[in-house]
């Protein structure tokens, strides 16, 4: 008998030593409950900030499994009364929540049908003659296609182009694992900081804009937005480029595709024509989500691309389901649906306020002061929700802080793209993780570095550049 205790006991405590930091998450949310509800919030909103903060924690240190703190979020939502059922399961299917399954899909066909290896093939002519070069190649070009395009489709044309290199790569090497992690984290940064490059790279930055036009007197068209944008694109590039050489040194030289020709050389006229078609569907899906995202939503374009390929049975439903990280999708979903009951039940309204009252309080004197809380915390706060609803939140605060002056508005709208600490921030840092190859920590180790120098980098743009334009 005092075996088994001893067991139970020892298996209680490791469970704790595991768990800790659920286990405190449980116990912040419990004490918060029990507090009186602060003046000008209702008990709903007070609760959705609860179910915030402890996301927050759970996110950060990870105790249990992502898929796990989105049903967890889900499920507290409806239990302290934050939302009823029937209203929740209408925010967690959504444009942006269809996109990220219908990319993830995608990009599988994509693979499934090889034609990842013949548009890898393109940027290996050009970039492939070393490590160093192709890696600058990926970021280059994914930031460009996403300052245009968008970071969602970006990142679902580029991922299987960088699987493909992966899968090829000669893992003899010992330090094989930072190649990967390099060819991973150009394709993410790339995209991510291209999507500030231009108003339709991002939702956030035509958010920002129609705030300008609403709130203020200053307008700001295509073309200033790309004056203001591109430079600090380009630096961040570079920047991006020295950190993940830090971050991940490889002694590789060159990453090549292994049997590459040799795999082409095996197609028969029918492969080919069939690669031939599948890359005719990739240019459609690519084009209606330039063209038709306005009428149809990049969700619905993504989730066709995919059924075309079902449909002519290019891929079966089989190898989608085994390969699509539902986990992923989940959390995407808890985590717009959380932040939609935050703005709903005007808690953040209430956020917003006393952001104000602080800033007024203590920053009123210093502009300088200001401006690097606004941007911190317009960027801490995008990694813990979408982007857009970050400059919904925060837009309007950072213009009312310099009504007639660009610089707080729009400042606050890039610092919302520097999505570079959670796995969770964007759809590219999801899409990553979900290959399984990336980690958290890894994510937040080096994602720390490129946040604050970021930071850094718009100050400076935005204290002797943009005052010339």
């Amino acid at each position: 008998m005092n075996n088994s205790n001893q067991i139970i006991l020892s298996s209680v405590l490791y469970w704790f030593s595991q768990k800790k930091w659920f286990v405190f998450s449980i116990l912040i949310g419990i004490i918060l409950l029990n507090l009186t509800t602060p003046v000008g919030l209702s008990i709903a909103a007070y609760h959705s900030l609860i179910i915030l903060i402890m996301t927050f924690i759970l996110v950060m240190t990870e105790p249990i499994p992502f898929p796990a703190i989105a049903l967890l979020a889900l499920v507290l939502q409806v239990i302290l009364g934050v939302v009823s059922t029937e209203e929740l399961s209408s925010t967690l299917m959504n444009d942006a929540v269809i996109f990220v399954m219908g990319s993830l899909m995608f990009a599988i066909a994509i693979i499934h049908q090889g034609l990842d290896i013949r548009l890898a093939e393109i940027i290996l002519k050009i970039f492939g003659k070393s490590k160093r070069m192709l890696i600058a190649g990926l970021m280059l070009i994914s930031s460009i296609l996403s300052s245009f395009l968008g970071e969602h489709t970006v990142i679902a044309l580029m991922l299987p182009i960088g699987l493909s290199m992966i899968k090829n790569l000669d893992t003899s090497n010992n330090d094989s694992k930072n190649a990967i992690l390099l060819v991973l984290f150009s394709i993410a940064y790339g995209t991510i900081i291209g999507s500030i490059g231009t108003p339709s790279g991002g939702a956030r930055n035509v958010i920002m804009i129609n705030y300008l036009q609403e709130f203020s007197d200053i307008r700001i068209d295509y073309w200033n937005w790309i004056e203001h944008a591109y430079p600090i694109l380009f630096v961040q590039l570079i920047v991006a480029y020295i950190v993940l050489q830090f971050a991940f040194p490889s002694t590789l030289k060159n990453i090549k595709l292994s049997g590459y020709k040799r795999d082409i050389k095996k197609r028969s006229i029918q492969e080919n024509m069939s690669n031939l078609f599948a890359l005719v569907i990739v240019l459609l899906v690519i084009l209606s989500w330039f063209l038709l995202n306005e009428k149809f939503g990049l969700g619905i374009i993504a989730v066709s691309g995919a059924l075309i390929f079902m449909l002519f049975g290019m891929i079966n439903w089989e190898t989608i389901n085994k390969n699509t990280n539902w986990g992923v999708i989940l959390l995407f979903a808890s985590t717009i649906s959380l932040g939609i009951q935050i703005n709903e039940t005007g808690a953040s309204g209430w956020l917003v306020e006393k952001f104000n009252f602080l800033l007024a309080e203590f920053f009123a004197g210093s502009e300088n002061m200001s401006w690097t809380f606004m941007a911190i915390i317009s960027g801490i706060t995008a990694n813990f929700f979408t982007s857009s609803a970050t400059v919904s939140l925060l837009g309007p605060m950072a213009i009312q802080l310099q009504p007639n002056d660009i610089t707080f508005a729009l400042s606050s709208a890039i610092a919302s793209s520097f999505s570079f600490l959670t796995v969770i921030s964007s759809p590219a840092a999801m899409i990553i993780y979900s290959t399984g190859l990336v980690n958290t920590k890894v994510f937040f180790r080096v994602g720390i570095m490129m946040f604050l120098s970021s930071i850094l980098i718009l100050y400076f743009m935005s204290k002797f550049y943009w005052i010339h334009l």
